[in-house]
């Protein structure tokens, strides 16, 4: 019985903590946010060592987005190996399963995905755990 009274005290301090931490943001909120801003998206997958880090140019312009693309990871032989990529495609913020993000269509594939966009306690953006968003200024729009 002990342990189930813990449990649920652990359980409720998380849901209550993750309740406070971020919350749904309205479409005009992430609208604003994003609309004619470049942002540098930043995140890691893999291990401490041979790991793979991101970094996501974006301008979002209201034609469209442009994201400049690179990755780079450690090989085993200790040298780094890079990749550079282009996408361009549509953006839209959108409503979808009561979340708030950003739909896009790439241009050149007609993938399409939904990413959802949430608001910090502090009312900063983000689009999940591992990712960092961090403002560059103006999008350079044609």
């Amino acid at each position: 019985m002990k342990s189930i009274k813990s449990l649920a005290l652990i359980v409720g301090l998380s849901i209550s903590f993750f309740s406070n931490a971020q919350s749904i943001p309205t479409v005009d909120e992430v609208n604003n946010f994003f609309m004619n801003q470049q942002m540098l998206i930043t995140s890691r997958e893999g291990g401490p060592i041979y790991g793979t880090f991101y970094f996501l140019e974006i301008h979002y312009c209201p034609q469209g987005y442009g994201l400049y693309g690179r990755s780079s990871k450690q090989t085993v032989m200790g040298n780094y190996q890079t990749n550079n990529w282009q996408e361009f495609g549509t953006w839209k913020v959108i409503e979808q399963n009561g979340l708030v993000g950003l739909f896009y269509t790439v241009n050149s594939t007609g993938a399409q995905n939904f990413v959802p966009v949430y608001k910090l306690a502090d009312g900063s953006f983000s689009v999940g755990e591992g990712y960092t968003i961090v403002h560059q200024g103006q999008a350079i729009c044609n």
